[in-house]
């Protein structure tokens, strides 16, 4: 290993000591041995820039660790660390040596502080192959950046922008550094703007998000690869004449407004033969009853879009002719196709989207334009996935790349249909993403990953005002869940999400959650609706927050945490047993207050 001296150059922002003007690079070699490095950064104002050229990497790095010395901590130590997905920690002395790595960019950010300082850590070159890392060994605590190279040249140049925050810096300011360098940048902009182009955008903003799971094929499949005469049967659990039922119901028990997603509309239902998805699926009434309850949904007053998928494919699509044997299919360094799993249509095959874009999307969006469909239409998978990177050699793609062309699929659905959103926040597709049906696959109150305090709304603080969501899987139907979790949608300011048959996983442990709403007979339904009019209601009290952007949020007391709006309203939720008084106001037990700008 090379030795170095590494010199620290301290300044002074905001009163805190920083340091810096070098950073280290620890390369650790394919098949063994390490080269160490120091970098100057260049710094513009309170914001340090690091440049990595590509062609400087040592050959046969296999790995790369950046360590910038303000991310430097002794246990015991004031400070905390934050990453991408919402996850907090802080310097708690601790008896064994652990370790939390974040692999999944959700967000190009990361945050710490120490008594050295405090950093937003934004990621803007090579970035969607960087890994989050936070270290406990003995007595020290250490946040750095990782990056596998497999012994190759990067495809680009690494590039880190260390934005140095003041003295009483929280994950708060981390959150909003972040969200300023994508309005600066114009990567995105404010839903205030954006509605003002998009009836649709403000349609959505103010009303709740009813997903309808109509058929499917049994999942998981017996059959992987399946043909004509080995595809399983659908499994109907809503015809089209069920859902006009559902709809008529939200209309007579005074719901005003609701945005419908129907999902397994197409060809055999959900995830059945992708990327085939016509004709409409027969067993729940076929093309014509599917504009029926369209336009009857439009009269309600509602809106109404559909769910469709260009990340996944299947073999079966053969029958439908959109299988060649993988042309348009992504495959990995070893030349493999990618599978991400088995699900109703069999097999998995991840795609390329430039291929998709190209052969696909516009044809699409023809025939589901004609169908009718308007609002913020629902692509599956996108985002709730990083960045995939394609080795199929006609047609080579980086994980920028990747990004680049699922914008551009996600841009054509929102020039279409006023908008699109994806199944999460991952941000590669923020620019073009209206609205996000989770953020986080965490569910509150479970069981935190090593050296993790709590889960903070870092992404909300970044992109509330800006992209639609709901916080959590879990507070999908979130009238049917804890007090905790129904309470969680409010304290993240999340747009409510219900589903019809969310429940679909016929054997095995459930993956999806088996609270659901569903309408298998007259009571049911009724009974149904009546769970989204108690949160229709609710929300049309604070609906107009969705267009605010998230300001602050803070623990004001034990299990009592303040969200603070940039209209100046707060929202305090108590996750007490009892009763919690602010300002001689009450806020009930498992509930909350909302108090407008004038109140104290």
């Amino acid at each position: 290993m090379k030795h170095f001296i590494f010199f620290w150059s301290l300044g002074l922002v905001a009163g805190v000591s920083v340091l810096a003007t070098e950073v280290r690079l620890d390369y650790l070699l394919s098949g063994g041995g390490a080269v160490t490095q120091t970098m100057t950064l260049e710094e513009k104002g309170s914001v340090q820039y690091l440049t990595i050229p590509a062609e400087s990497v040592p050959a046969k790095a296999a790995r790369l660790r950046i360590h910038h010395p303000v991310a430097r901590a002794k246990k015991g130590e004031d400070g905390f660390f934050v990453t991408c997905n919402g996850m907090y920690g802080t310097f708690q002395n601790r008896n064994k040596d652990a370790e939390y790595q974040v692999r999944a960019n959700v967000m190009s950010l990361f945050g710490v502080k120490t008594p050295m300082g405090a950093l937003a850590i934004i990621l803007t070159g090579f970035r969607y192959e960087a890994i989050q890392c936070v270290e406990h060994r003995g007595d020290q605590y250490s946040v750095y950046l990782q990056y596998p190279l497999y012994g190759k040249k990067p495809y680009e140049d690494i590039k880190v922008e260390f934005h140095q925050l003041g003295p009483n810096a929280t994950y708060v300011d981390v959150g909003k550094a972040y969200r300023n360098h994508q309005l600066a940048r114009g990567v995105v902009k404010p839903l205030k703007e954006r509605v003002k182009n998009s009836p649709e955008l403000a349609y959505s903003a103010s009303a709740p998000y009813i997903r309808a799971r109509l058929c499917w094929k049994v999942h998981p499949t017996p059959v992987a690869e399946q043909t004509a005469e080995n595809e399983p049967p659908v499994i109907v659990a809503m015809t089209l004449d069920r859902f006009m039922r559902v709809v008529d119901e939200f209309k007579r028990q005074g719901i005003k407004r609701a945005e419908f997603c129907l999902v397994g509309w197409n060809t055999k239902g959900h995830d059945g033969r992708y990327p085939q998805i016509f004709p409409v699926e027969e067993s729940i009434g076929g093309e014509a009853k599917l504009r029926e309850a369209i336009k009857k949904t439009q009269r309600a007053g509602y809106q109404i879009t559909c769910h469709n998928n260009y990340s996944d494919a299947y073999s079966v699509s053969a029958l439908g002719n959109r299988w060649d044997g993988g042309s348009y299919l992504l495959r990995q360094r070893d030349g493999i196709l990618m599978s991400p799993g088995v699900w109703s249509g069999g097999k998995m095959y991840a795609t390329c989207p430039e291929c998709m874009y190209k052969r696909f999307v516009k044809e699409d969006l023809k025939q589901l334009a004609d169908l009718g469909f308007r609002g913020i239409h629902y692509i599956d998978v996108f985002g709730t996935v990083s960045p995939r990177a394609c080795h199929d050699e006609r047609h080579p793609l980086t994980r920028e790349g990747y990004a680049y062309w699922t914008r551009r699929i996600f841009a054509e659905h929102q020039k279409t249909f006023g908008g699109c959103g994806s199944e999460g926040g991952f941000d590669y597709c923020v620019s073009n993403l209206d609205y996000a049906l989770y953020v986080s696959n965490y569910t509150p109150g479970d069981k935190l990953p090593e050296l993790v305090d709590r889960h903070v709304p870092l992404w909300h603080i970044a992109y509330h005002g800006i992209v639609l969501n709901n916080p959590f899987g879990a507070t999908m139907n979130y009238k049917l869940k804890t007090p905790e979790i129904q309470l969680k949608l409010t304290e993240y300011g999340g747009r409510p999400v219900f589903y019809y048959y969310r429940h679909f996983r016929d054997y095995g442990t459930p993956k999806m959650d088996p609270i659901d709403l569903r309408c298998r007979d007259d009571d049911e339904l009724v009974r149904s609706v009546q769970t989204v009019k108690e949160s229709y209601d609710e929300f049309s009290n604070l609906r107009q927050l969705q267009l605010e952007f998230l300001d602050d949020h803070k623990r004001i007391a034990d299990d009592v945490f303040q969200t603070t709006f940039s209209d100046g309203t707060r929202i305090v939720c108590n996750y007490r047993k009892t009763d919690f008084k602010l300002n001689g106001k009450t806020v009930p037990s498992m509930g909350y207050v909302a108090l407008k700008p004038s109140a104290k």
